[in-house]
C-alpha cells in the first residue's frame, strides 16, 4: 500500500457537537450524528455481562457475537463491498474520558507485570474494570463506536478512500437481535485519548479466545453514527412457538400463496 499522510487522513473527517463533517478532494459534506438506540444499547449491554460472566467462571467463549460484528466498506471503483468481522467497543463521553482511561490504563500496567498467559492471576482485576465501565452507561457516547485496526489491509485502504461503513450485529437465538448502523469513520492515532482507551480495554481480554493475539496497531476508528436499522426478524406469518420470544410482525397468511404450495406438493 502506499505511503499515507497521515494528517489528511486523520483530519478529513471532523465533529462538532452532532454534526460530522467529511473534507475530501476540495469537497465537504455534512451528516447528522445519531444516538443509538435504547434497544441496541440494552441489548449491547445486556450481552457484554453475559459474557464478563462466562469469563468470571472461567467457561470457553468461541465468539463473542456483540463485540465481534461485520464490517462492510468500500473501494471507489469495485462493485461490491469488502466484509470483515471487526473488533467494536464505545469509549466515554469526553467529560469522562480522562476518568475511565486512568481505569483501563492503570490496569492494564497491573496485568503487564505478569506474563501474558496469567489469565487467572488478572482474571478479577480485567473483568471488575471492565464491568466499572459499562456498569455507568451514562457515561458511554452511544454516539461513537471504537475499533482498533490491526492489519492494515482491505478496510484501512478502502476508508483512506471513501471513510463511509456500515456495521452489521446479529445475536444469538432464540430472539436474534440484529442491528445495521451506518457510520462516518475518523480515523484516530495512538496519542488520541480515544485510542488509548480502545487499546487498553482490549489488552484487558487479549488472551481470552475469542481474539487473534495482537498488541500493536498503527491506528484507530471512532465509527460515528449517522443512521442505523433494526433488523431483527420478525415472523411474517401468524405463528406460535413454545417460548414465545419471536415478534410475531403482524403478518397475515397469503391464502393463495398456500394453496399453490399444497398443489405443488400434491402433485410431486
Amino acid at each position: 500500500m502506499e505511503a499515507v499522510d497521515v494528517k489528511t487522513l486523520t483530519q478529513q473527517v471532523q465533529v462538532l457537537g452532532d454534526t460530522a463533517r467529511l473534507n475530501q478532494n476540495g469537497h465537504s459534506q455534512s451528516f447528522e450524528v445519531k444516538e443509538l438506540p435504547s434497544k441496541f444499547v440494552r441489548w449491547q449491554l445486556d450481552y457484554k455481562h453475559s459474557i464478563y460472566d462466562a469469563i468470571e467462571r472461567d467457561e470457553y467463549v468461541a465468539f463473542n457475537a456483540g463485540h465481534l460484528p461485520v464490517v462492510g466498506t468500500w473501494q471507489t471503483d469495485s462493485p461490491v463491498p469488502n466484509l470483515a468481522n471487526k473488533g467494536v467497543g464505545f469509549t466515554p463521553k469526553d467529560e469522562h474520558i480522562e476518568h475511565y482511561l486512568k481505569l483501563v490504563e492503570d490496569a492494564v500496567a497491573e496485568i503487564e507485570k505478569l506474563p501474558p498467559h496469567a489469565v487467572n492471576e488478572t482474571r478479577e482485576l480485567r473483568i471488575g474494570t471492565a464491568r466499572e465501565f459499562y456498569n455507568n452507561p451514562d457515561h458511554i457516547d452511544w454516539r461513537r463506536l471504537g475499533l482498533l485496526e490491526i492489519f492494515e489491509g482491505s478496510t484501512f485502504k478502502n476508508l483512506c478512500e471513501n471513510p463511509l461503513a456500515s456495521v452489521l450485529w446479529t445475536g444469538n437465538a432464540p430472539v436474534f437481535v440484529s442491528f445495521q448502523v451506518d457510520c462516518l469513520v475518523e480515523v484516530i492515532t495512538p496519542e488520541d485519548p480515544r485510542y488509548r482507551f480502545s487499546w487498553a480495554m482490549r489488552r484487558l481480554f487479549e488472551y481470552e479466545p475469542f481474539h487473534v493475539v495482537q498488541t500493536m496497531y498503527p491506528y484507530a476508528y471512532c465509527f460515528w453514527v449517522i443512521d442505523y436499522k433494526d433488523k431483527t426478524p420478525k415472523r411474517r406469518y401468524p405463528g406460535k412457538r413454545s417460548d414465545n420470544t419471536v415478534n410475531e410482525g403482524g403478518g397475515k397468511v397469503d391464502v393463495e400463496a398456500l394453496k399453490k404450495l399444497k398443489a405443488v406438493k400434491r402433485d410431486a
